[in-house]
C-alpha cells in the first residue's frame, strides 16, 4: 500500500503548517477538480485544527449558486474554469468561512473538457480547454493572486493528485512571499530606527 500522503506532499503540508502556526493564522480551501484531496492532505498533519478550519467541495454549478455566493447571472455567464473563477471561489469562501487565507482550485482533470452545464444551458464555445489544466486562486488580507498550470497528463486520477500538489506548492510560495516581504519591511524599520538613534546621538 502506497504511503499517504506521498513524501513530497508531507514536505509541503509540513512547511505550510509551520508557517501558519508560527503566524497564528488560518486556512480554508475551495475545491472542485481535486475532489477533496487538498483537504485530505492538509488534515493529514497531526493537530491540523491549529490552522485548518475546513473547506468546500463545489462540483456542480447548482451547488455554487447555493453555497458559494454565486448569482444566477454568474451561472448563466459561466464559460468554464479560469483564473477569474478561481479567484471568485477564493473570495467567497474567505467571506463565508472567515479564515485568514483561502486556496481555491478548479480545472479540467479529464477525461474530457465538457462543462456539463445541464439541459437548460447551452455549451459555450471551447476556449483554451485542455485536460490537465488547473486554475488556482489565493485570497488573504489585502492580497490575492491566481495562477494557471498544465500537467500534460490525460489520466483523471493522476491529474487530481497533481492539481492538489500544485495547489499546495502555490500556497506555500504565497505564504513564503508574505514572510519575505514582512522581513524586508522589518529590516527597513530597523535601519530607520538605527539612523534616527545615530542622529539623536550627534545632536546630543
Amino acid at each position: 500500500m502506497s504511503e499517504f500522503p506521498p513524501p513530497e506532499v508531507q514536505r509541503l503540508v509540513g512547511a505550510i503548517a509551520a508557517i501558519l502556526r508560527r503566524r497564528g493564522e488560518t486556512l480554508a480551501v475551495s475545491e472542485a477538480a481535486c475532489g477533496g484531496l487538498l483537504s485530505a492532505y492538509l488534515v493529514s498533519v497531526p493537530g491540523a485544527s491549529d490552522f485548518y478550519i475546513g473547506g468546500k467541495l463545489l462540483y456542480s454549478l447548482k451547488q455554487r449558486l447555493k453555497l458559494s455566493g454565486w448569482t444566477q447571472d454568474d451561472i448563466n455567464n459561466f464559460m468554464g474554469p479560469s483564473q477569474s473563477v478561481a479567484l471568485k471561489l477564493a473570495r467567497t469562501t474567505k467571506y463565508e468561512l472567515g479564515s485568514t487565507y483561502v486556496l481555491s482550485e478548479t480545472g479540467f482533470a479529464g477525461p474530457g473538457t465538457d462543462l456539463h452545464l445541464g439541459s437548460d444551458s447551452t455549451q459555450p464555445e471551447a476556449t483554451e480547454r485542455t485536460v490537465g489544466t488547473v486554475y488556482l486562486g489565493w485570497c488573504g488580507p489585502q492580497v490575492q493572486s491566481s495562477a494557471q498550470f498544465s500537467t500534460g497528463l490525460s489520466s483523471r486520477s493522476e491529474n487530481m493528485t497533481e492539481f492538489a500538489k500544485l495547489g499546495l506548492q502555490f500556497l506555500l510560495e504565497q505564504l513564503q512571499a508574505i514572510e519575505e516581504k514582512e522581513g524586508k519591511d522589518d529590516d527597513k524599520e530597523d535601519d530607520k530606527n538605527e539612523k534616527d538613534s545615530k542622529k539623536d546621538e550627534k545632536e546630543a
